[in-house]
């Protein structure tokens, strides 16, 4: 989809030519008609050239915007887990085991590498946790039976983007 710039650039420059192109354009043009013509057409390039320049960088950027937001996944509902393990991994890390209690072969682990906060030490063995999409839909919000958010764990997508240093 082409931009309102873009479309507004080369009607600009569409236009110019026709106003400044003599009506009788052909092989009986004298030396002077062709010199007003080309030096018609430069000026009016140069007018146009910016606004197509603008309309270009304009298109490239809202098509840039549309392709980061068709990637980005959106998180979507998950069952609540129960938490079957928390331990530390050799690394200093910290890991939580969790499984679906309606379907045990659904798992998942949550890692944490080692740093001064652990947030491994809100969950507790047994309890049944909650994740509820954040609002960005940039992950998840990890919530205690309570409703006490314990962690926020990000989709891949945005765990990705956020690595990477672009969001």
């Amino acid at each position: 989809m082409k931009s309102m710039f873009f479309q507004l650039a080369c009607a600009a420059a569409i236009s110019a030519m026709l106003v400044i192109a003599p009506a009788h354009a052909g092989a009986d043009l004298n030396r002077s008609e062709v010199s007003t013509l080309v030096t018609s057409a430069g000026a009016s390039m140069l007018v146009s050239a910016p606004l197509l320049l603008v309309a270009s960088v304009a298109d490239k950027s809202s098509t840039a915007a549309g392709e980061r937001q068709a990637r980005r996944v959106s998180a979507g509902p998950l069952p609540d887990m129960k938490v079957e393990a928390i331990t530390q991994d050799a690394d200093g890390g910290r890991s939580v085991a969790l499984a679906d209690p309606l379907d045990a072969a659904n798992t998942a682990s949550l890692h944490w590498p080692q740093r001064e906060d652990n947030p491994a030490s809100n969950f507790v063995l047994g309890q049944t946790v909650a994740f509820t999409p954040s609002p960005q839909g940039a992950g998840w919000m990890v919530r205690a039976e309570d409703g006490a958010v314990l962690t926020f764990v990000p989709a891949i997508e945005a765990a990705s983007v956020s690595h990477s240093g672009k969001l």
